[in-house]
């Protein structure tokens, strides 16, 4: 897993998070675990794409996803295209990126494209992780390089094994945000929950706060991953999926 507290310090501080300077480091934790179980949006079309366990993920279809018009990006694909295949049988045009698996760029399917690119807070041709080498690109890069920049985003996944820690200042900075209807991506919290330094717990907190918040997302699901937990029962709370909802599309379908 990845650890990154350089970038994770990069988040913006402008974030007023009403909290007491005296808390301790403990109780940061509990307020930011109580925040990541508190369900602020009742899905009215929970629809499941992919296989009921790991590989599959769920789609709140509110937003209004309409098939052979809707963009899908999907971020860690570790040799699993159960959502992908599936949401692009619903219509969807699907855009899948793994820098993981020693595959090249290539297309899967009639709506599948694959690149051989991660997902990171800068560009880098050869971002070393792991005793490897990867091609890597910011999501705004990875928008224009796709020709989406005047283009709405339904659903963008990521389950990147700790690289959601390096995306975050530049996802908040870039805006890019706004122009996306549903989120869905897996925390590898282990991380921040262990971490004894509290400047850089605030300071994901804040920032994962401030990208949803600013943006007007509302979570509307979480789920823990049962075979990580089954794995670590000493780190409850660790592998959470979570799901969130642009509630601007949602006023603008109705």
């Amino acid at each position: 897993m990845l650890k990154p507290p350089s970038a994770l310090l990069k988040v913006p501080t402008n974030y007023d998070l009403k909290l007491d300077d005296n808390l301790t480091l403990s109780q940061i934790k509990e307020t930011m675990v109580k925040y990541l179980h508190t369900i602020t949006y009742k899905c009215q079309n929970d629809t499941r794409f992919g296989k009921s366990g790991d590989g599959g993920w769920n789609i709140c279809m509110d937003v209004g996803i309409l098939p052979n018009n809707c963009i899908v990006y999907s971020f860690g694909i570790n040799n699993d295209w159960s959502f992908d295949d599936a949401i692009a049988n619903y219509g969807c045009n699907v855009y899948a990126f793994d820098p993981t698996i020693g595959l090249e760029n290539h297309k899967h399917s009639e709506r599948v494209w694959f690149y051989n690119i991660g997902l990171y807070g800068d560009n880098v041709n050869n971002l070393k992780l792991h005793g490897s080498h990867w091609k890597a690109r910011t999501l705004s890069s990875i928008r224009e390089m796709l020709h989406h920049g005047n283009k709405i985003i339904d659903v963008l996944k990521f389950d990147i094994e700790g690289g959601e820690y390096l995306i975050l200042h530049q996802v908040i900075e870039s805006g890019i945000l706004s122009d996306i209807k549903v989120v869905a991506f897996e925390l590898h919290f282990s991380y921040i929950m262990t971490s004894n330094d509290k400047d850089l717990v605030l300071s994901f907190y804040r920032g994962l706060k401030m990208a949803f918040e600013q943006n007007g997302f509302k979570l509307w699901k979480w789920h823990e991953n049962e075979s990580m937990a089954r794995k670590h029962p000493d780190l409850p709370f660790c592998w959470v999926e979570f799901y969130w909802v642009n509630m601007k599309f949602i006023e603008k379908k109705n």
